[in-house]
């Protein structure tokens, strides 16, 4: 009878540092980090296709559930050289929130709506592209500009 409780205490002990070690930070950051791979593109080096990046970022996050504390951590392999230059110089209580380093990057990258505003109008048809991509282009620019100049 000792000898069975004895089992059954440490199968519960073995149990619960099991839990324990699943729903640690690390592994946490493995799972989706693993499952974020072949999903997340790498961030443009153009400025003007940072936002969009941004924006399908999220979107991504939003429809796989990536929990908030993960995000910040789970998008920096992406970044590219320049972000990643900017973030070393980030404040250290920033580098943590998804939000606050995203407000950081494009502050920094100075991209403005009067940028955008810039783009949109110089912006041609590449003669590779349809006028159906043109469009498309066109469209999300002005979008990022009206979003940009409503915040």
């Amino acid at each position: 009878m000792d000898l069975r409780a004895r089992e059954l205490d440490l199968k519960r002990i073995t149990a619960e540092k099991e839990q324990s070690s699943k729903e640690s930070i690390a592994n946490r950051l493995k799972l989706w980090g693993d499952g974020l791979q072949n999903t997340i593109s790498k961030m443009p080096t153009e400025p003007i296709e940072i936002v969009s990046w941004f924006t399908a970022l999220e979107k991504l996050f939003d429809q796989l559930q990536v929990p908030a504390e993960l995000r910040s951590v789970l998008m920096r392999p992406y970044l590219n050289d320049r972000a990643k230059a900017l973030l070393a110089r980030c404040d250290l209580e920033k580098t943590g929130n998804y939000v606050a380093i995203k407000e950081f990057l494009l502050r920094e990258m100075k991209l403005s709506p009067s940028i955008y505003w810039e783009k949109f109008n110089s912006l041609t048809r590449d003669m590779s592209e349809t006028f159906q991509q043109f469009a498309t282009r066109l469209k999300c620019v002005c979008l990022i500009y009206t979003v940009f100049r409503e915040s």
